[in-house]
């Protein structure tokens, strides 16, 4: 599995014999679970058979964890760790130390710099990343669940690395680049949830139905100076329910020409006609079904909230859909106008609010990305919970 996040089997290795020393005379607990977790495989190690072995056996252990990769190092290294504490979880603790002592210790710094990984109670691996550093205050970090198992990956790379590069803009108080990248992060995520309800983002796909052709031959008769149309094929009412459904009385219908390209190469006949013209003149054959088909986020967080119902209030609170909206739809396509977008939500704080007041407030900014970063987070645990999300 590929992850979004990367260690060095440097740390990783450190981790390991951090752990081992928290253990102290319990060790034998992680080269059990080491031999369980590998038992089958090419990278089996086998529990000692007694102390003594416990150095050779920590060797092996740390020579697969310095390939985090080649060797699957950073994926057993995780699932070690994992079992290491379930089994101490279930053992009260170890002499001297509380289950809690080794959650804390399985902090590990990742190769990007200020990002960090561990384990939560729950047995899920949470990636951290400081947003605001101590100089400027008290430090908060933003974080989401990345990996559990059986799922897999939880938030999906891409998402993970959108959180990571707004982090990283939010230290920098790059705060514009930051609260756009957590807009789009959050779209994509919407995007995931309405798909697993069967909605199509697909470019160019329609809601409606798409009806077949129907073919006809036109002739003229020139000395009653009259056209004649003839229908190929069967309607779904025919010239002897014409009368019926008209009392005799001419139709009225309207025509124009619609040009469907640049060149005027192609032009269409648009016909405007009373019903049920229609029903004489077209076929009632579906040709391309349509699809429940997302426009753009103010559309998928309507339908989200208010159609599916997947979204709720509890989930992000409503006050954020005005700016989020906002953001994504003006600091994505980003221009001087954009940012005097008003935002009359935020008028209790200044007449006139706008997008750009917005990003220079600071503890307001601090809000948007602790609620998108949540946000995420349990959208795609609920997406995994249900079984309804794959990739």
């Amino acid at each position: 599995m590929k992850y979004p996040v990367h260690v060095s089997g440097r740390v990783l290795e450190q981790t390991l014999d951090s752990v081992l020393k928290l253990l102290g005379g319990s060790g034998h607990v992680l080269f059990a679970a080491m031999d369980r977790i590998t038992a089958g495989t090419t990278s089996h190690v086998a529990a000692p058979t007694s102390p003594s072995e416990f150095e050779k056996k920590r060797n092996e252990i740390a020579r697969i964890l310095q390939s985090p990769m080649m060797l699957r190092g950073l994926g057993i290294a995780l699932e070690l760790f994992e079992e290491v504490y379930r089994d101490v979880h279930a053992m009260g603790g170890v002499p001297g130390h509380r289950p809690q002592d080794l959650l804390e210790l399985l902090r590990i710094d990742t190769e990007q710099p200020d990002e960090t990984i561990s384990l939560s109670t729950d047995m899920r691996w949470v990636v951290e990343w400081p947003v605001r550093l101590p100089a400027d205050g008290p430090e908060t970090r933003m974080s989401c669940e990345w990996l559990a198992r059986p799922w897999g990956t939880v938030v999906p790379p891409y998402i993970v690395n959108y959180l990571s590069s707004a982090a990283t803009a939010r230290r920098q108080k790059r705060n514009d680049a930051a609260v756009a990248l957590l807009s789009i992060a959050a779209e994509a995520t919407l995007r995931d949830v309405l798909s697993s309800h069967g909605y199509s983002f697909t470019s160019g796909a329609t809601s409606k139905d798409i009806y077949a052709y129907s073919h006809a031959q036109v002739t003229a008769d020139v000395a009653a100076g009259t056209y004649i149309v003839k229908f190929q094929g069967s309607m779904p009412l025919g010239v002897s329910d014409f009368i019926t459904s008209f009392a005799g009385a001419p139709v009225q219908i309207k025509l124009k020409r619609v040009p469907k390209d640049r060149s005027g190469t192609r032009v269409d006949l648009n016909i405007v006609a009373p019903n049920p013209l229609c029903e004489h003149w077209t076929s009632a054959t579906i040709a391309t079904p349509g699809v429940r088909t997302v426009g753009g986020l103010g559309a998928a967080l309507d339908i989200a909230r208010n159609q599916v119902a997947c979204v709720t209030a509890e989930d992000l609170a409503l006050d954020f859909d005005e700016v989020l909206q906002a953001v994504r739809n003006n600091l994505v396509h980003l221009s001087g106008v954009a940012l005097d977008t008003p935002l009359p939500r935020f008028d209790v704080i200044k007449s006139g609010f706008s997008l750009r007041d917005f990003l220079m407030e600071d503890l307001l900014v601090q809000d948007f990305v602790a609620a998108i970063s949540r946000f995420v987070t349990v959208q795609y645990v609920k997406l995994r919970s249900s079984g309804t999300l794959y990739s």
